[in-house]
């Protein structure tokens, strides 16, 4: 009798659930067609502060989907296919971020996604009677300081190339020399140029082919890189747009292709297999026309150490402190990471920043007094660096209204002149928090849509400060 009671009490909680639960369906069509995208993945992620989980599905051979027995709540849906941009629901003509979707008790909610294909960039390369060249490399780099290398592609037969997968945005474009045997051609910007500050930038928007971006690489000579590198070793020149691996002889010698000169990092690490081969070197050079010979003497890997200190100079004990490091080459930072100190890692070029932390925050870096960004530094030896961290970090806190109510699900951006912008979205209640601030002036900006709209506010803060900024939703007028 008592299990039939609980059975029962169960069939009636879960008809409860079932009635309350809400459903959201939909499609995914290619935005400049209209046709139906099969196997798009489309992602439910509930607004922060609900009790939901993520859930996702992917669509069916006609572009549709369903996410059903889903809780009453706040919902971001993006959807996403291989070849196309990422889009999250009620994005605004390719720019900003999605926009909520709100669900209720037994609701069933219908919606459209579409998704557009990145842009691209095509042109030729030509020699100097306007004669395609064939099996040359050529290089996006994204328009910033310095710039920095985005995708890549090889001209065809005919000298064409056509560079895809650019999000929005400026880009300059370099071929990234090329050797025949009749000749050299050296890294050349379109159009025709050596020098970024003279490169002409090509503007690329999604759904678009941004053509005719055509270059004549200057003739030039290419140069022999080689070298001597002990123990044996597998030695890697670096450039901006690719890296080539080659081996040292039982002698420790070695030679790479012919390059065309210009600023590379060569770096050695011993062999797997043999012993001590947790030895390694780096250097960054630079290549001219002469021929290059350089020595690396490996050694064992260096230890990172990092010493945390109060504006007194006293040792700061602060387990809850995350650091984060990333390393650095010519082709840009990589993915960061938990610093776990102290730690063995490959000599080279690395950056460290103190995560956001409601307890510190970062005064200073090795005799620096700014030190709230990414902090680069160059590690080819044992070495300890040092953070000043302030136990007094600001913090802005508010409520984001769309005509005087509280708005969920709103991305809200923090930025200050030398540090990357933040962003975080507003909870179920329309709050948000930055914590972790050094003083300094800071932009805020609650918005759906892109990050240069205009309805920013300006806050200046104090260390120690608790700051409250409630925000209005800002739209495009």
């Amino acid at each position: 009798m008592r299990i039939a009671i609980l059975l029962v009490t169960a069939l009636v909680a879960w008809r409860a659930g079932a009635l309350r639960a809400a459903t959201i369906r939909g499609v995914v069509v290619e935005d400049a067609t209209g046709h139906p995208l099969a196997r798009a993945l489309i992602v439910a992620h509930p607004v922060a502060g609900a009790t939901a989980e993520m859930r996702s599905v992917r669509s069916d051979s006609n572009g549709r989907f369903e996410l059903a027995g889903l809780p009453p709540g706040a919902y971001l849906l993006l959807a996403s296919r291989r070849g196309f941009a990422p889009v999250p629901y009620g994005q605004k003509q390719g720019k900003g971020s999605g926009v909520p979707l709100e669900v209720g008790e037994n609701s069933e909610a219908s919606v459209e996604i579409r998704l557009p294909r990145y842009g691209a960039i095509s042109g030729a390369v030509l020699d100097e009677n306007d004669v395609g060249l064939p099996d040359c490399e050529v290089v996006a780099y994204r328009d910033s300081h310095p710039p920095t290398p985005a995708a890549h592609a090889t001209t065809d037969d005919r000298g064409r190339y056509r560079i895809w997968g650019l999000e929005p945005g400026t880009y300059l474009v370099r071929t990234a020399g090329l050797q025949y045997e009749d000749g050299d051609y050296l890294p050349t910007f379109s159009r025709q140029t050596a020098r970024v500050a003279e490169a002409i930038p090509a503007d690329v928007a999604l759904d678009r082919e941004t053509g005719n971006v055509d270059i004549r690489p200057f003739p030039g000579r290419f140069v022999t890189v080689t070298g001597y590198a002990w123990p044996m070793a597998a030695v890697t020149l670096l450039a901006d747009f690719g890296s080539q691996t080659v081996s040292a002889d039982a002698n420790g010698n070695f030679r790479f292709p012919p390059v065309p000169p210009g600023p590379y990092e060569l770096s050695a690490r011993a062999q797997a297999g043999r012993p001590r081969q947790n030895l390694a070197a780096w250097q960054a050079i630079s290549v001219d026309r002469n021929a290059a010979y350089y020595q690396l003497r490996l050694a064992p890997l260096p230890q990172l150490q990092v010493r945390l200190e109060d504006p007194q100079g006293q040792a700061i004990d602060a387990p809850s402190v995350q650091i984060l490091i990333r390393r650095k080459d010519l082709s840009g930072a990589g993915p960061s990471e938990t610093f776990r100190p102290p730690q063995l890692l490959p000599p080279g070029r690395y950056e460290l920043a103190l995560a956001p932390s409601p307890s510190w925050y970062a005064a200073g870096f090795n005799g620096r007094a700014r030190a709230e960004g990414w902090n680069e530094f160059e590690l080819t030896a044992s070495a300890e660096v040092k953070f000043i961290l302030s136990p007094h970090p600001a913090r802005i806190h508010g409520i984001v209204q769309d005509r005087g109510k509280p708005a969920a699900g709103v991305p809200v951006y923090l930025e200050a002149d030398g540090i990357e912008p933040r962003m975080i979205r507003t909870d179920s209640a329309g709050q948000y928090e930055f914590y972790g601030l050094a003083p300094g002036s800071y932009r805020l900006l609650a918005t759906f849509e892109a990050r240069g709209t205009a309805g920013s506010r300006t806050i200046e803060l104090t260390e120690g400060q608790d700051q409250t900024a409630d925000l209005d939703l800002a739209v495009s007028q």
